[in-house]
C-alpha cells in the first residue's frame, strides 16, 4: 500500500493523503460521535450523533485542505512552485519548493493559511449565533455540524500561530526577526529554540491532562507535541545539509538579471510570418508567446526554423509553443535555484515575477552575465588588489 494516496490537482497541485490521515479520520470520527456531540447536544440519536461526527470530520479535513491552499496561492504569487499538499495525521503539509528571499513573502505565505483558517472559524460561527435554534433540543445536526466546524477552524488558526518553527507562528516569528535584523541564520535559530520550548510544553501539558483524568485528549495534546518536535529537529537537520558554500557566485537575486519582456509574437501568426517580421534578426534565445494578451508560453528560434519551409504559411507559432515552456520564478529567488528550475523543466527562460507582477524575464545567458559583472565588480573593490 502506498504511503500516500493521490485525491485530485487543484490549479495544478496535486492533493493527496498519508496514509496515517485514515487514522485521524477515525479517531476524530469517534471523539466527535461518542463525546464532543454527546456532550453539546444531549437530544440526539445515535445514529444523529455518528452522522454528524462523520460529516464534521471530513468538514475538518476540507478546512485543513482550504489552509494549506492559502499558503500555496500565496506562494504561486510569489514565483515559488508548489510540487502538492499532502494530508496527514497531524493536520497537512504544502511542499512548497524553494524558501522565500525576503521576510515580507515568508510573513504573507506563512499567515495565509491561518488567515483562511480563522475566516472560515467566524464566518461559521457568525452564522451559528444568527441562526441557531433557541432550545437545544432544537438544534439539529447541520447546526450542530457548522458550530463545531467553526470552532474547530478558530482552534486551527489559533494553534498554528503558536510561535513554533515549523508551525505557521514560528515561521511569522522568523520573518519578523528577519525582517528586524537582516540575519536569516538568527532569525532560524530564534524561531527554532521558540519552538522548542513550545513543543516540550506541549508535550507537558498533555501529560498533565493524562495525570488529571483525560487520557484521550493528554495522550493526542502529548503526541502532537511530540511530532512538531521531531518535524522540527528534521526541518533545521535539512536546512543544514541544504545550507549553500560561503562562497557563492550565484546568489543574487534572479531579480537583479531579470530584463524587461522581448517582443512578443501572438499565437495566430504563422511561421513565414515570423521570418518576414524581422523579430528573428537580433536571434532571441526565447520569444514570448501570447493568446489575446495571455502569456501561454515561449518558443525558440530554433523551434520555429525546425518547420519545414513548405509548411510554415500554414503552421501557426501556437502549433509550435510547449506550454510547460512558462515557468515563474520570484524576483527575490536566488540565481542558483534559477538555474535549478531551467533544469528541471528543461526550459532557456523563467518568467520573473514580483509580489504578483510581471518583472521581464531571465535567461541563462542573463544569470551567467551578472555573475560575471558582479565578478568583476567584487575584484575592481577588493583591497588586497591594490
Amino acid at each position: 500500500m502506498p504511503s500516500s494516496l493521490k485525491l485530485f490537482t487543484i490549479r495544478g497541485i496535486p492533493v493527496d493523503i498519508n496514509v496515517t490521515w485514515l487514522i485521524a479520520f477515525a479517531i476524530i470520527t469517534w471523539t466527535f460521535s461518542t463525546s464532543a456531540f454527546p456532550s453539546f447536544f444531549e437530544f440526539w440519536s445515535t445514529q444523529q450523533y455518528w452522522l454528524a461526527g462523520t460529516v464534521a470530520t471530513v468538514l475538518l479535513f476540507t478546512s485543513v485542505l482550504a489552509h494549506e491552499l492559502g499558503h500555496s496561492f500565496v506562494a504561486l504569487s510569489q514565483g515559488l512552485r508548489v510540487r502538492g499538499i499532502t494530508l496527514l495525521l497531524f493536520g497537512g503539509v504544502s511542499r512548497i519548493e524553494g524558501n522565500a528571499t525576503r521576510p515580507r513573502n515568508e510573513f504573507f505565505i506563512a499567515a495565509a493559511g491561518p488567515t483562511v483558517s480563522l475566516l472560515i472559524g467566524v464566518i461559521l460561527l457568525t452564522w451559528w449565533t444568527l441562526f441557531h435554534p433557541v432550545n437545544q433540543f432544537e438544534v439539529p445536526p447541520l447546526h450542530g455540524v457548522i458550530f463545531f466546524t467553526g470552532w474547530m477552524n478558530l482552534v486551527v488558526g489559533v494553534f498554528n500561530l503558536l510561535p513554533g518553527y515549523p508551525l505557521d507562528g514560528g515561521r511569522v516569528l522568523r520573518s519578523i526577526v528577519w525582517g528586524l535584523t537582516g540575519d536569516t541564520n538568527l532569525a532560524t535559530k530564534v524561531a527554532f529554540g521558540v519552538g522548542r520550548v513550545v513543543f516540550y510544553l506541549l508535550i507537558a501539558w498533555g501529560g498533565w491532562q493524562i495525570v488529571d483524568g483525560d487520557v484521550v485528549g493528554g495522550v493526542w495534546i502529548a503526541l502532537i507535541g511530540w511530532f512538531l518536535l521531531n518535524g522540527a529537529r528534521s526541518e533545521r537537520a535539512a536546512q543544514e545539509s541544504s545550507a549553500p558554500p560561503v562562497q557563492d557566485h550565484l546568489g543574487f537575486s534572479v531579480g537583479l538579471a531579470a530584463r524587461p519582456m522581448p517582443q512578443m509574437i501572438e499565437e495566430s501568426t504563422t511561421i513565414s510570418q515570423v521570418h518576414t517580421s524581422g523579430v528573428l534578426v537580433d536571434q532571441p534565445e526565447s520569444i514570448p508567446v501570447p493568446r489575446k494578451s495571455v502569456l501561454i508560453g515561449f518558443v525558440t528560434p530554433q523551434e520555429l526554423d525546425d518547420v519545414l519551409p513548405e509548411h510554415r504559411a500554414d503552421v501557426v507559432v501556437g502549433q509550435v509553443v510547449n506550454p510547460d515552456s512558462l515557468r515563474i520564478i520570484s524576483a527575490y529567488e536566488a540565481a542558483r535555484e534559477a538555474l535549478r528550475v531551467m533544469d528541471s523543466y528543461r526550459v532557456s527562460q523563467l518568467v520573473v515575477m514580483d509580489t504578483g507582477f510581471v518583472m521581464g524575464i531571465v535567461t541563462r545567458r542573463d544569470i551567467l552575465d551578472k555573475m560575471m559583472d558582479l565578478g568583476s565588480s567584487a575584484n575592481r573593490a577588493d583591497p588586497t588588489d591594490v
